[in-house]
């Protein structure tokens, strides 16, 4: 076992594939037991465009003392073949990922010492990274990504596969969910002048507002909403952002439908 070691985590890789699989957020405190079984962890860092999670994730990556690193996602408009404007998202996290991971494996070398890398992910992009950690600094390399959703060449590339374990939990009464989303857009208010339906998802799956469910079971009480017309979206015009699509609740079909 190494004296030190380094975590490494790809946010958007984890939680997606913990949120498709299971419908569970990611547990950070449990990620730094796991750290510990292999020495002490001396960095710890997490990559993503936090814009595009909940304000609540930098929160407990902060409780657990791993630092953010924001990655700004870059979009753009271009024409396709057919000349259809489409928009091309660039995601760098997995690039600022590696080149932070090689930077502290050139310092160990330089040191002479041995560190256990762990990398939270299951992406094949990382098999060059992984391969160049363990031939060309000879330190040890743990993955440790969502069961069903690790590359095979991955596995292959590190020392050890140590994925999450994940917690296996009863199914929430939808009714109850719905009650809960419904009651905290009762009491309010947005942090905008109007509600959408991203805001309405991040403040739902946030532990304060104390809605039952997992974050999916909460995504698919929400889509329910809107189709039965309990939440109504429509298109406003925000002085300051222009035109966007706001949500707000129809009290009177949330009564008729037992949510108040």
């Amino acid at each position: 076992m190494s004296e030190e070691v380094a975590v490494f985590i790809d946010i958007e890789n984890i939680r997606y594939g913990l949120l498709n699989e299971y419908g569970q957020e990611p547990d950070f405190s449990y990620l730094i037991d796991k750290a510990k079984k292999y020495g002490r962890p001396t960095v710890m860092k997490a990559y993503a465009d936090f814009s595009e999670h909940p304000p609540d994730l930098t929160r407990q990556l902060q409780i657990c003392g791993i630092e953010a690193i924001n990655v700004p996602v870059k979009r753009r408009m271009v024409k396709d073949s057919t000349g259809k404007a489409v928009e091309r998202v660039k995601n760098a996290a997995d690039m600022v990922l590696a080149l932070d991971a090689i930077m502290k494996a050139i310092e160990a070398d330089n040191q002479k010492k041995s560190k256990t890398f762990l990398i939270v992910s299951g992406d094949r992009d990382y098999v060059r990274l992984v391969a160049l950690l363990r031939q060309r600094f000879a330190q040890e390399v743990v993955i440790c990504g969502i069961p069903g959703a690790v590359s095979a060449d991955l596995e292959r590339a590190a020392n050890i596969l140590d994925n999450f374990e994940v917690k296996k939990s009863a199914p929430v009464n939808s009714l109850d969910i719905k009650k809960g989303i419904v009651k905290m857009l009762l009491r309010g208010p947005s942090p905008l002048d109007y509600w959408s339906m991203k805001i309405i998802d991040d403040w739902s799956q946030n532990p304060r507002q104390a809605i039952p469910g997992t974050a999916k079971e909460k995504r698919d009480a929400l889509s329910a909403l809107k189709d039965e017309n309990v939440i109504i979206c429509k298109e406003i015009d925000d002085p300051k952002r222009g035109k966007r699509m706001a949500a707000s609740l129809d009290e009177g079909e949330a009564r008729k439908k037992g949510y108040i």
